[in-house]
């Protein structure tokens, strides 16, 4: 007899954005974003610069909610003006505490 029990699993969750995006995430354990694209990403308000990674949530047993701003930095002017590719891409990577109930 397994029925009503609930199971608690972690599942890995990889997002990949390439637009300027509000998130909200409940029940993260840990999370970290890597900017891919060539412009700096603002991540509530954190300049993130070409090829960083940066860990918001660290692994220390709590879980989270959270709440993220994405922006990215201007690529229609400067440097990034004739430039087509990889421009803008962040990846966004979490853990997350999922329920099941059978």
């Amino acid at each position: 007899m397994t029925q009503g029990i609930i199971t608690k699993i972690t599942g890995v969750v990889f997002l990949k954005l390439k637009e300027d995006k509000e998130i909200s995430v409940d029940n993260v354990t840990t999370l970290q974003v890597r900017n891919n694209g060539v412009v700096s990403v603002f991540v509530n308000e954190f300049e993130i610069a070409s090829k960083e990674t940066f860990v918001l949530v660290t692994p220390d047993g709590s879980q989270s909610k959270i709440d993220l701003s994405i922006r990215f930095g201007d690529t229609e002017s400067g440097d990034f003006q004739n430039s087509s590719w990889n421009k803008r891409e962040l990846d966004i990577i979490y853990k997350k505490t999922l329920r099941c109930k059978n």
